[in-house]
């Protein structure tokens, strides 16, 4: 089958685009042929992804210049490629299929600070937004989550048989559990001088704002037990606020280079009070790691998380007070009560294969 995958950068860095090279490299070998309308790479990925590219002129300046350039010129180049099915990835109105990565903009606008919510580069996302999910232009939406789907459908009033779910793949394989979860964990307790006799809970954010840290550090003044924090270094604002809370002792900053699956190894607890997400790799991770996580119900993930089987449902992210109450509870879990959860996470995202993901959307090209 001929395919366009569309996306203004087919390069390593979000979610979406390491999806989509992965995807791309297991369509290929699938025997699918593939052209990459995009308007950055760079030569490794070129030359590691068999098909054609299509680089289109990327505009300096402004970001809102080039989305409106790039969704100009996209759809002009999927049909000139002359394919059997366009997928579209990014801010694009045009295609056969689109695949939500992100979420729906205008429920998370909402969560931005005043003036990135009034900013031209947001009004225009949302102008985008409404004329994909609108519009005439794109026939198929590919969601990770039924409530993102339904997101969506409230929001714009789109057709719920025009949505298909597929769930993410995880790699089981890499993120498995420890061969000797106590060894694992002492070690890195005693490198990120942590107490080991107390609980250790696990945060991982590049974006800490939206992923709800300024609510869990507010809730740790109430926790006995230290805070790993693995993403992107905290402002000066945020230290400031740490020391404030007088609960610096108990946390720890990890840079997000660290080996993360033995950070999810390590850990006792995953929490994750998100404000918004489409859909989070870190959640089915940490499941495939065995760690338990107490899941705010804004994240699509959620979608696999049996509240009190798997792991445990956040209802009111933003609310210190219910957040100090959910760790409490998970806390006070026995040793063969939190095994049983673990073996449960581990167990749900094992079907979660990329065979079983490619599988599913081979049947989506057959319709």
């Amino acid at each position: 089958m001929k395919l366009a995958l569309i996306h203004p950068q087919i390069i390593r860095g979000s979610g979406v685009e390491n999806f989509l090279i992965e995807f791309a490299r297991r369509l290929a070998s699938a025997g699918h042929e593939l052209t990459y309308i995009t308007s950055l790479t760079t030569p490794e990925i070129g030359a590691a992804l068999p098909g054609r590219w299509e680089l289109l002129p990327r505009l300096r300046g402004s970001a809102t210049l080039r989305m409106w350039h790039f969704n100009r010129l996209a759809p002009r180049a999927a049909q000139a490629a002359g394919v059997d099915l366009s997928i579209g990835f990014g801010r694009t109105c045009v295609q056969d299929v689109h695949r939500n990565g992100t979420g729906c903009h205008r429920i998370y606008g909402n969560l931005l600070p005043f003036w990135q919510r009034y900013s031209v580069k947001h009004l225009y996302e949302l102008h985008l937004e409404r004329r994909l999910y609108a519009g005439k232009g794109t026939s198929m939406f590919v969601s990770s989550s039924a409530r993102v789907a339904a997101q969506l459908q409230g929001v714009y009033g789109t057709d719920g048989e025009l949505f298909r779910m597929l769930t993410p793949p995880v790699e089981t394989q890499l993120f498995q559990l420890a061969e000797n979860r106590a060894n694992t964990r002492e070690i890195y307790c005693r490198k990120l001088q942590t107490d080991a006799t107390k609980p250790v809970l696990l945060f991982v954010s590049l974006s800490h704002r939206r992923r709800g840290l300024e609510p869990l550090l507010e809730a740790m003044t109430q926790i006995d037990a230290t805070l790993w924090i693995v993403g992107k270094s905290l402002s000066p604002v945020m230290d400031d606020r740490i020391k404030r809370l007088g609960i610096a002792s108990r946390i720890r900053v990890v840079p997000v280079t660290s080996h993360l699956v033995e950070l999810y190894q390590s850990a006792d607890w995953f929490v994750h009070p998100t404000q918004y997400d489409a859909f989070s790799n870190t959640v089915l991770q940490s499941m495939a790691c065995g760690l338990p996580g107490i899941i705010s119900v804004m994240d699509g993930a959620v979608d696999h998380v049996r509240n009190g089987e798997n792991g445990l449902m956040l209802y009111h992210p933003q609310q210190p007070r219910e957040l100090a109450a959910r760790i409490k509870e998970a806390l006070a879990f026995d040793a063969t009560s939190w095994q049983a959860l673990s073996t449960a996470a581990r167990e749900t995202v094992l079907p979660l294969t990329w065979e079983r993901h490619m599988l599913e959307w081979a049947e989506l090209f057959g319709k």
